[in-house]
């Protein structure tokens, strides 16, 4: 026998080998694949309908394993780890794209806004998107796409209708004022989503990043961390920094990120740290550590002034950021405490990455070598999270996190527009904003932040 063929034998081997060894060290491996084929050869009642029938088997195969994948999860949930998931192969490129930052899609913002309620565009369409191209506009309302009503879809559905292959086209449905609906046809392509935004989107579709009345302090607002989020910012910054005002002190908003890449966590911590400092370490089930994340001083802003805002919606890869800004006293944490979801979920491809497994595998602790992660039955004097800093808490009743919710969304999207119809739309659907509301949280970030420029100019002069 060629040695060739002697090889591949013994290949072969190992293999068969190492397989029988792992099934026969969990025979419930064994006994789910024997269900699996007892089921997939006899069930009666193998389609949706309850009738018999011709089927198509990898469908029936995969209902099969789609259902085995999410019950084997919960089993999971149900001893408290609220964070696993499973995500079948129709949800993959939806979850992809929050970490990449990237979709198949037409660039436009919405809400389901109005009367009856419709999906809204907010503001005018990505600069150079196809929906720009296309020629939408804000406030358009989108009756239909592709022929199929709108009316009773909620937000991801009508993403679902919209979003398609790079290329094809999508024919929307749109009322505008009052005139006879347009059909609009535009031709889908790869959107770059934002992560890093500033406090008000300006004319053109950019966004201001500095502070009204105080024009060397800068304010970013970090709406998730993902693989463009630390470049994203590092350009912000830089450009700022170039700028005639300059950059004297930075306000970090992470109010209702919830989290994203932990890679990103430290990136963006490490451009604010000086080097050796500890970011996060991670623990596995037995609490010995796994990982250690320690600063390199990558960035030049170790001693730039920062106030950081956080709230209870802010959650894992933003604690992260706040807990080490916080830690090594970088930034007073404004606000009101945060999520506390302390756990890391490692993402396995599964099917060859037609599906994926969200998979709580450790947990990450902060600098101080405290816990952040809340637990099902932790009450609120149990340590977890990230609290603000004392004197610098801001707590917003129901009714006001309407108002404030309804106010960051004009603001992100039509900032200072003379839009009127769009303004009434959002405040008949999230609650009407005062003419002089203030956003409490930020505001006692200015003036924390102004104290912290205050207090590294007046050590610099003695220093001098």
């Amino acid at each position: 026998m060629p040695r060739r063929n002697v090889a591949l034998l013994l290949l072969v081997a190992l293999v068969a080998y190492a397989c029988y060894v792992r099934a026969e060290q969990n025979p419930y491996a064994r006994y789910v694949a024997a269900g699996f084929s007892v089921i997939d050869r006899w069930a009666l009642y193998n389609e949706p309908s309850g009738q018999i029938a011709d089927h198509d088997p990898r469908r029936f195969d995969q209902e099969l394993y789609d259902a085995a994948m999410t019950e084997m999860v919960k089993v999971l949930q149900s001893r408290g780890d609220e964070h696993s998931q499973f995500i079948p192969a129709e949800q993959r490129d939806r979850y992809s794209e929050l970490i990449t930052q990237e979709f198949v899609g037409i660039g436009i913002r919405f809400h389901i806004l109005g009367d009856p309620p419709l999906p809204t565009v907010l503001g005018p369409p990505e600069v150079g998107s196809p929906a720009a191209i296309a020629g939408l506009h804000s406030g358009d309302r989108i009756a239909a796409v592709d022929g199929k009503p709108t009316t009773g879809l909620n937000e991801i559905e009508v993403a679902s209708l919209v979003r398609g292959p790079s290329g094809s086209r999508v024919t929307l449905s749109v009322q505008r004022d009052q005139a006879e609906p347009l059909e609009i046809v535009v031709e889908r392509s790869l959107i770059v989503t934002e992560s890093v935004i500033g406090e008000v989107r300006i004319p053109d579709g950019g966004w201001q990043y500095r502070l009204p009345d105080r024009p060397g302090l800068a304010y970013v607002r970090i709406i998730k961390f993902g693989d463009k989020t630390l470049a994203e910012l590092e350009t912000i910054l830089a450009r700022l920094a170039d700028e005639p005002e300059g950059l004297d002190g930075l306000t970090i908003d992470l109010r209702g990120n919830p989290g994203g890449s932990l890679e990103a966590a430290v990136g963006v911590s490490d451009l604010f740290l000086r080097a050796g400092r500890p970011i996060v370490t991670t623990r596995g089930r037995r609490g010995e550590i796994e990982e250690r994340f320690v600063s390199t001083e990558a960035g030049d802003h170790s001693y730039l002034p920062i106030a950081a805002i956080i709230d209870q919606d802010s959650a894992s890869a933003s604690e992260i950021l706040a807990a080490a800004l916080q830690d090594y006293d970088r930034a007073d944490v404004v606000g009101t405490r945060s999520y506390g979801k302390g756990t890391v979920q490692r993402v396995m491809r599964l099917e060859g990455g037609r599906s994926l497994l969200k998979l709580t595998s450790a947990t990450y602790w902060r600098p101080s070598g405290k816990n952040i992660h809340r637990m099902p039955e932790d009450d609120d004097d149990a340590q977890w999270g990230v609290a603000p800093t004392p004197g610098c808490e801001v707590k917003l009743d129901k009714d006001e996190l309407k108002i404030w919710n309804n106010y960051r969304l004009r603001r992100a999207t039509i900032g200072a527009s003379d839009d009127l119809q769009l303004v009434a739309k959002l405040n008949s659907a999230d609650g009407e904003v005062p003419d002089d509301y203030i956003d409490r949280a930020l505001e006692l970030a200015a003036e924390r932040l102004v104290a912290r420029v205050e207090e590294r100019r007046r050590k610099s002069e003695s220093a001098n």
